[in-house]
């Protein structure tokens, strides 16, 4: 990402809907997998580490993360995050076999990222029937050029793609899931409108993260709060982003 998009993903992270929403629904995925409470968990890409103090707080104390960017760094400490370093998801320096679950959110579409090689060294830590978790952006025709150029990111995915990536290595994909269909038409209208919008500035670019009134901050969270309950039970046949749940065999 752009630098100065960091100190906005902090500010953000714990209270913006789409990120409540979403750290929801993974630690609902990670307590349906029934992990042992000393469990390693990696998460791959952890930005300014919100997800990663998340999941440290309800579901195993014994978790890791990285992030390519210098500019994440300075938040981990922030976050009381002890166990983060700086790395790239394309040469993860762990050995093998180290982790009972990785998971990896917003980081293959990303322009540093090589799938393959980024996806062989996520398999390669996992240890034998640990589990993989990625999150990646659906559909090409959501691509916007302003908030993607400023996350650094250049690739969205369909789910034919995304389970031609998994199959390249022995893996068993347990669940695949759209997220945020409820508010796809919303998503879909904002960002098609976009296009059409020229910011008219010289500045660097920035992400369509930015404040909105509580009042429909709550609002929206409140209408995932009940996709979440939904994909409980059901898998979303549709939505802006893409959720894979695959365990290694």
């Amino acid at each position: 990402m752009e630098p100065h998009e960091y100190q906005t993903l902090y500010a953000f992270e714990s209270s913006y809907w789409w990120y409540k929403g979403l750290h929801r629904i993974l630690l609902d995925t990670l307590d349906k997998l029934e992990l042992d409470a000393g469990a390693k968990v990696l998460d791959a890409g952890c930005g300014t580490g919100q997800n990663l103090a998340n999941i440290s707080d309800r579901i195993s104390r014994n978790v890791y993360g990285f992030d390519m960017s210098r500019h994440a760094a300075p938040f981990w400490a922030k976050r009381g995050l002890p166990r983060v370093c700086l790395a790239s998801i394309n040469e993860i320096p762990f050995p093998a076999e180290t982790f009972d679950a990785v998971m990896s959110i917003d980081v293959l579409e990303c322009d540093a990222v090589g799938e393959d090689a980024a996806y062989g060294e996520m398999w390669r830590i996992l240890k034998p029937g640990g589990y993989l978790i990625l999150v990646v952006p659906a559909y090409d025709w959501l691509m916007t050029p302003e908030h993607h150029k400023a996350v650094h990111a250049s690739r969205r995915y369909s789910r034919s793609k995304l389970t031609a990536l998994l199959k390249t290595r022995p893996l068993e994909v347990i669940r695949m899931t759209h997220l945020f269909g409820s508010l796809l038409p919303a998503v879909a209208v904002y960002r098609l409108a976009l296009r059409y919008v020229s910011r008219g500035s010289d500045g660097p670019p920035t992400s369509e993260l930015r404040a909105m009134h509580p009042a429909v901050n709550n609002l929206l969270i409140g209408i995932v709060e009940l996709e979440r309950r939904y994909l409980r039970f059901r898998d979303m046949p549709f939505g802006s982003s893409i959720m894979a749940v695959a365990r290694r065999t």
